[in-house]
């Protein structure tokens, strides 16, 4: 078991000193820096506390689309690329309503993590 608390709680808690203590006294450049960080922090903590399930969704997800069981996140998202480029997902073409909905659902997903605030009020 690990010790509490957590790395999502620790980063939470860090971001928060820096938001209260450190943000306050800077201005320009390093104000800057330090929000930027501060939203690196923010996105790592999500990524601890949402772990492996979203690229295990997205994993599952591509290799159902392609048909291709033993295909890797990134391989099978370069066959996609090509799949697409090469016309699959036109319009008018049978591939194109699930690769809609599995780049929708892996866009949603990263959102989720990257940016929670701009995703849309209808999103899942």
């Amino acid at each position: 078991m690990r010790e509490q608390p957590r790395g999502d709680a620790l980063l939470a808690c860090a971001r928060q000193v820096l938001k209260d203590t450190v943000l306050p006294a800077l201005s320009g450049d390093a104000r800057h820096a330090v929000l930027m960080t501060m939203n690196a922090m923010s996105i790592a903590e999500r990524q601890l506390r949402l772990g492996d399930g979203p690229e295990v969704a997205e994993l599952a997800e591509l290799r159902a689309l392609l048909d291709d069981g033993q295909a890797g996140l990134a391989d099978g998202a370069r066959t996609l690329a090509g799949l697409i480029r090469a016309g699959k997902a036109d319009p008018g073409r049978e591939f194109r309503a699930p690769v809609l909905a599995h780049l929708r659902a892996a866009g949603l997903r990263r959102l989720a993590e990257s940016n929670p605030k701009a995703l849309p009020k209808t999103a899942p």
